[in-house]
């Protein structure tokens, strides 16, 4: 039996990795800020101890080691964006399997990212990088094209994002950055407060699932996104395995292996974003050192037979992973949102699990607050639904989805809006 660490809970991720460790015979320790789940919480069932941290204090690499060391533990993971880094150097500092110490901040920094990516020549946007000054005076040169994306250095969840067409919508974009990007990160941790412009890159969004271990990447499929349209672009389900063609997917899944190389990703599952252009480019727009979120774990393993989390758990712990597909069939998520922000009233014609429909989950309950559909905040709830053919699969997840109806009571009191998902 092994000790692992978890580092951050909050989410099905995070504790699918306690969940998965714990069925290996793993004893699973969890440091949290505090804000742990309630006692009833399944999760807590598979906990041996729980650490409570203060992840922005500025001694936390030296407070985590030091209870790696006393307490004989094995390997350090987390499932968090925002830990990534602090699991990286803490692995690093004990010989641990981790990520590249020196590296560890380039996949959750955008401005580190973009840097890291023109210096090895990865295709990804031309990218302009604004101080908190240059934001506030709106400075842009003349000869970067529109439309261009504007959004904050180190926030994530699509937070803060805009596409802006106009340049007259320039300010109202960088005030939406300038106020996302905020001073802290959830955990309290410090931001950059830099904001990036960069080139709208057309085409198709996907994004490509990885577990790399010794720095060896295997590429585990390609996902295919949907978003909405308009200025901010919220994603609202996800499809995989998506099939682009022999000659397009060998482009992808090469710009990615030089991407996770550039980011010193090196003993961690990965997810990067990408987009295909209509002339069959592939850009990399970001890369993430963790699990995809929206339930793209739960994806792979209903329709490839491997999991993310258990990936995870063997390279913290430096196991040897297995990445062969032990299934080959489809999957499909819908995740839906509030039409307004304001407070959630109620569901309507939300499907019920069973047959093809994995599971079906609200994530925020009935009387809370919720943000608009301008970000990932705006999220009440998803399903996923799975089978053997992509086509059927994602038709049933639309049929599903457009059913659903969530009702929203805006905070001045005004009559609610019952907007479909």
């Amino acid at each position: 039996m092994s000790r692992l660490l978890v580092l951050g809970l909050g989410g099905p991720d995070p504790a699918a990795l306690v969940g998965t460790a714990a069925e290996l015979g793993h004893e699973v320790h969890c440091a949290t800020s505090g804000l742990r789940p309630p006692d009833d919480d399944p999760v807590w069932k598979d906990v041996t101890a729980h650490p409570l941290v203060d992840f922005a204090d500025a001694r936390i690499e030296e407070t985590i080691t030091e209870y790696v060391r006393t307490q004989g533990i094995d390997g350090v993971v987390t499932a968090n964006e925002y830990l990534t880094p602090l699991t990286a150097r803490v692995c690093a500092r004990l010989r641990l399997p981790g990520n590249d110490p020196v590296l560890a901040d380039a996949p959750r920094n955008k401005v580190l990212m973009a840097a890291r990516f023109a210096a090895h020549g990865v295709g990804a946007p031309r990218t302009l990088v604004l101080d908190d000054r240059e934001a506030l005076l709106g400075v842009v040169p003349d000869d970067l094209p529109l439309p261009v994306v504007v959004k904050p250095a180190a926030n994530a969840g699509s937070n803060g994002v805009s596409i802006v067409t106009d340049r007259s919508g320039l300010p109202e974009a960088f005030a939406v950055a300038r106020a996302q990007g905020g001073e802290t990160a959830p955990l309290g941790m410090a931001l950059d407060r830099r904001i990036l412009v960069q080139e709208y890159i057309g085409g198709e969004e996907y994004s490509v699932e990885s577990v790399t271990q010794g720095g060896h990447s295997t590429h585990l499929c390609i996902t295919r996104k949907i978003t909405t349209s308009g200025a901010h672009r919220v994603e609202t389900g996800h499809s995989l395995p998506a099939h682009l063609g022999p000659d397009t997917e060998r482009r992808v899944l090469d710009e990615t292996s030089r991407a996770l190389a550039a980011l010193g990703i090196t003993d961690s599952v990965s997810h990067t974003e990408v987009k295909v252009t209509p002339e069959g480019r592939c850009r990399v727009i970001e890369a993430a050192a963790r699990i995809g979120a929206g339930r793209i774990g739960v994806l792979v393993e209903l329709a490839l037979g491997i999991s993310m989390p258990r990936a995870s758990v063997d390279l913290a712990l430096g196991n040897p992973v297995s990445v062969e597909p032990r299934r080959a069939a489809h999957a499909a998520s819908r995740l839906f949102v509030a039409p307004s922000a304001g407070r959630l009233v109620d569901l309507h014609e939300m499907p019920e699990p069973g047959g093809d429909v994995h599971l079906v989950q609200v994530t925020r309950p009935i009387g809370s607050t919720v943000a608009g559909p301008r970000s990932n905040k705006g999220r009440v709830g998803h399903f996923v639904v799975h089978g053997a053919d992509e086509a059927r699969v994602n038709n049933r997840a639309d049929e599903l989805l457009a059913r659903i109806r969530v009702v929203v009571e805006p905070a001045d009191g005004t009559e609610a809006d019952g907007g479909r998902a």
